[in-house]
């Protein structure tokens, strides 16, 4: 039976018209890079100490400098941390103390040591010169500080559910129109954000945010491979990024490692961003409203014609059909025929068909932890960078400009060494080094991961499967 991939052949695989439809979508990978990892820049921590109702006045009396001020007025803070404390004061009323410049504590019997501590009920004083950013606005410092983990759990519970949603939309309703409507949603949400009086209000429209821009991206990615190769049609897209070895074909793997380089590419050019514009709601709207440019995609790329066919839209599928074979220089039948013997071949089977099969279930439960796995110790080690005490603009540059290597390293030795043994020495290489740096019990999660791909199926050389049936009969 004739499929689409035949087709596509006919066509041209990767022609003209293909790429320049993949160098649209990548796009949105790119400016993607900052709702993902962004938050590094919209949580910078500064300096930090407690507010005292009348230090600032005594301050200028004695005319301290600000070095004189904290040793004078803060006790001294924990070891490992800032030299004086960040999230305790003294229990003391510095407008009615009798103490002198020279020495404000004089008038107390054992100095500091006799004075109890409270907590900073005055709220902070944030260093001279820092950055503005949720922590500074919000003052999401000391007992609030679990705050900002909650507002990235948040977005993430909105990548969740995102991802879900809008990949039943991207079945229902088509690539094309769920992504438009996913970004359209989130650059509105993108345009709020900065004008948020709250915590409150911030940590909702970042859930939002997360709700909608993964849907987004995934959508993006989908539709991109749509041109190019095949898929099982699985519903709930956000488990295609997984399990694309496994139902790709010729060019999905160079597709697939490009669009993430499109992302780390975005990655390099926020921190520039960021360093120009530190301040979090400039760089907030800096960085939302190229997202509108995407909308015009509405002109400048068709609907997918694999889903078109899936949902018997032979006519309009076969017209952008011949609109690629004509851009790639290649002849087409206009026999309808020919497109309706395709749509035969492209079923939808749903989110059951992951977990139906004992080998498909296997690599199901295989890649969805490998996925938790990666995510967890990717974000944990990206949103650290602002503790490093280095340059974080370096810091973060660095981090997106390493991914790049790595992407063509894949892409020269996938094929030449297989699939599973590289995806199996990146999760116990990862998992050692962080073994080795840090010995904490989480880094053994990497070892699993390498692990478990050990369990997969080797794909080098073979023909890659096209369905549950397939996949089944894969040999390890």
């Amino acid at each position: 039976m004739l499929t689409f991939d035949d087709v596509l052949e006919e066509v041209g695989g990767f022609g003209l018209y293909q790429k320049i439809t993949f160098f649209f979508v990548c796009l949105p990978s790119a400016v993607f890079s900052y709702l993902y990892v962004g938050f590094v820049f919209l949580a910078v921590t500064p300096d930090h100490w407690c507010r005292s109702p009348g230090v600032t006045e005594l301050r200028d009396k004695c005319n301290w400098s600000l070095e004189q001020e904290k040793n004078y007025t803060l006790p001294v803070g924990q070891s490992g941390s800032s030299s004086y404390s960040q999230c305790e004061k003294y229990d003391i009323d510095w407008n009615s103390s009798s103490g002198s410049c020279e020495n404000p504590l004089l008038f107390i019997r054992n100095g500091s040591q006799d004075l109890p501590l409270i907590t900073c009920q005055d709220g902070w004083i944030f260093k001279n010169d820092s950055i503005s950013s949720i922590v500074t606005e919000f003052e999401l410092v000391c007992a609030d500080s679990w705050k900002l983990d909650l507002s990235q759990a948040c977005l993430n519970l909105g990548f969740t559910l995102g991802t879900v949603i809008m990949g039943y939309a991207a079945d229902r309703f088509g690539r094309k129109l769920s992504f438009l409507f996913a970004t359209f949603v989130t650059s509105v949400l993108g345009l709020v954000v900065p004008f948020l009086p709250n915590y409150s209000w911030f940590l909702t429209f970042r859930t939002l945010q997360g709700l909608f821009s993964k849907g987004s991206w995934v959508c993006a990615y989908v539709f991109s491979k749509n041109f190019i190769s095949t898929s099982i049609g699985i519903s709930f897209i956000w488990f295609l990024s997984a399990v694309t070895e496994l139902v790709g074909l010729q060019y999905r793997r160079t597709v697939g490692v490009l669009y993430q380089v499109c992302y780390s590419s975005g990655m390099m050019l926020l921190s520039a961003v960021a360093y120009f514009i530190p301040d979090w709601r400039n760089l907030q709207l800096a960085t939302t409203i190229p997202n509108f440019f995407f909308l015009t995609y509405y002109w400048l790329i068709p609907e997918s014609p694999r889903w078109m066919l899936s949902q018997k839209k032979n006519t309009e599928a076969l017209n952008v059909i011949q609109q690629m074979a004509k851009r790639n220089g290649k002849s087409f039948s206009n026999k309808i025929e020919i497109v309706e013997e395709c749509s035969e071949d492209l079923d939808r089977p749903s989110f059951v068909e992951l977990v139906r099969t004992p080998q498909m279930r296997k690599h199901t439960f295989i890649l969805m932890f490998n996925w938790f796995a990666i995510t967890l110790v990717y974000q944990g080690l990206i949103m650290r960078l602002g503790t490093l005490g280095g340059n974080i603009y370096l810091d973060f540059f660095i981090s997106g400009a390493v991914e790049i290597p790595a992407a063509i390293l894949i892409l020269l030795t996938i094929e030449r060494i297989g699939r599973r043994l590289p995806f199996a020495a990146g999760g116990l290489l990862s998992g050692g080094t962080c073994l080795i740096a840090a010995f904490i019990p989480e880094s053994m999660i990497g070892l699993i991961v390498g692990g478990l791909v050990l369990l997969l199926p080797e794909t080098k050389g073979l023909t890659l499967p096209d369905t549950i049936e397939d996949v089944e009969n894969l040999k390890r």
